[in-house]
């Protein structure tokens, strides 16, 4: 008889609290984070029909026709064979490249007559084509009279300041060009030079100079003007060389793009100089991949954002808002004890977030459905479908037990709630880097491992992105509900304790 006396008063403090639970004004702003997703899937629905509409407009051709299309086929060919595209770009692109037969990563000047020098000096005045005020020399050579040896190879060597000391002068005299990016001279000094000592005055005819394209850099990055002097003193130079860049032509390339459509799948034909050069068919609708994106949504967004943040909303409210109004003592003084009250106030913050979470999902999980085909739907319905509505429901609903009585104890002992909220969001976010056994003390753990299909992942994602959004060690269904109901009851004990002792005192708030 006294348990139901007490089961009736949870009820009765539930009902009566579930007012403030879904109708705060403090709360409102709960049901945007719930309604977001819904809306976002809708807003997809309404951009495919807009497509759907405009494609058919200018005809639905039969889907053999549109995987007829070949590589290398022309405009005219294809226009022919399907007809006029409804969606027709044609644009024109422009680059400039360097003219037929001009040098490129490697440039040879020749000195005639040959003259004596001791020192060879080379000065970069543009050291690129594209701007960029870094010079880069892969290698410097120096050839007498007979040209058949490199009087410069691993002479002493002076320059400007070089980007960092693994890119020295002595590089550009060492032979090489094979050993990578660091195999080379470079420079971001507004003087750049580069001076070797042929150690005694030898008569010089000839100049190699192997830019940044000789190294496998872009040829945009090799030097654009330079001048070679020489001197016997290492004090008076002489210009010899002088190279002003080479000549550039525009290449010009023309583009268009048909867009067709059989029904169900878009085929959007790029062409290059009115040849066919690719063919992108897609599925106007994808059904793997909208579930994909509903996964992800739900574990990024739902699990992370929108409950916690809901749940913080609803159930720091039961007894703070209260006390803000300076009304719990109204509460204190009814015929009921603490714990009931606790109780019943947990139990209206978990009806109304469950109502508004849980069907909010559900609702998503719809609306995501809606504009594919029924077969399709129909298919996935009797296999896993069901399955995975309810358990992103159950995943829902647990997160609103979960973080609900966490929220509801830090209501009672804190009156600052973006203090609380900081620390679990901080604390969910680390979980995964953290022993096994203290990932068990986090609601998010718990809930990963029940959704029922893993949020997608770029397989280009750094390892410490994966790591952060994925459970290092995932339970199983039933360890994790059995886990979080342990959690909650053991959060509720200690919102037990807390009331019990609680004082009221509205002077300090």
């Amino acid at each position: 008889m006294i348990n139901q006396s007490r089961s009736t008063q949870v009820w009765t403090i539930a009902k009566i609290e579930l007012r403030r639970a879904f109708l705060s004004k403090r709360g409102f702003w709960v049901y945007g984070l719930a309604l977001l997703p819904c809306l976002i899937f809708f807003g997809h629905v309404i951009e495919i029909k807009i497509r759907r509409d405009r494609l058919s407009a200018a005809g639905v051709l039969q889907p053999a026709l549109l995987d007829g299309a070949r590589k290398g086929e022309t405009v005219e060919e294809v226009v022919h064979r399907l007809g006029r595209s409804g969606d027709d770009h044609r644009w024109e692109s422009r680059r400039r490249v360097r003219a037929e037969g001009e040098p490129t990563s490697v440039t040879t000047h020749a000195v005639e007559p040959a003259v004596e020098a001791r020192f060879v000096r080379l000065n970069i005045t543009r050291p690129t084509y594209d701007g960029e005020p870094v010079a880069r020399i892969y290698e410097f050579e120096v050839y007498g009279a007979a040209g058949s040896a490199n009087l410069a190879l691993n002479h002493p060597a002076t320059g400007s300041l070089p980007c960092n000391p693994e890119e020295g002068p002595e590089k550009a005299f060492n032979g090489s060009v094979s050993g990578g990016m660091r195999d080379k001279w470079c420079t971001e000094m507004r003087d750049r030079f580069l001076q070797v000592d042929l150690g005694a005055v030898v008569k010089v005819k000839r100049f190699v100079v192997k830019h940044a394209s000789a190294g496998g850099e872009s040829d945009d990055l090799d030097t654009r003007e330079f001048n070679i002097q020489v001197s016997k003193d290492g004090k008076m130079f002489a210009t010899v060389v002088n190279v002003t860049g080479v000549k550039f032509v525009d290449e010009r390339t023309s583009h268009r793009s048909l867009v067709y459509f059989d029904g169900r799948r878009t085929a959007r034909l790029y062409f290059e100089d009115n040849k066919l050069d690719t063919i992108n068919i897609q599925p106007l609708l994808n059904f793997a991949e909208d579930r994909e994106v509903f996964a992800g949504i739900f574990q990024y967004f739902y699990l992370r954002l929108a409950i916690f943040f809901g749940c913080l909303g609803i159930f720091m409210n039961l007894f703070r808002g209260e006390m803000l109004d300076k009304t719990i003592h109204f509460w204190f003084l009814a015929p009921a004890r603490r714990a009931v009250l606790l109780v019943g106030k947990y139990l209206a913050g978990l009806i109304a977030s469950a109502v508004i979470f849980a069907g909010g999902a559900l609702l998503c999980f719809t609306v995501m459905m809606w504009p594919h085909d029924p077969v399709e739907i129909r298919a996935y319905w009797e296999s896993a479908g069901l399955a995975h509505a309810f358990w992103y429901a159950m995943a829902a609903l647990l997160g609103c037990v979960g973080y609900g009585s966490i929220f509801l104890a830090a209501g009672l002992l804190m009156r600052n709630p973006i203090i609380p909220a900081a620390v679990l969001l901080g604390w969910e976010g680390i979980i995964n880097f953290l022993p096994e056994m203290m990932q068990k003390a986090s609601v998010l753990y718990y809930l990963q491992s029940l959704c029922p299909v893993p949020a997608p992942m770029d397989k280009g994602a750094p390892p410490l992105v994966q790591l952060l959004v994925s459970p290092a060690a995932p339970a199983s269904r039933l360890g994790a509900l059995l886990g979080l109901l342990a959690l909650t009851a053991l959060v509720l004990s200690i919102a037990c304790a807390a009331i019990r002792r609680m004082q009221i005192n509205y002077g300090s708030d």
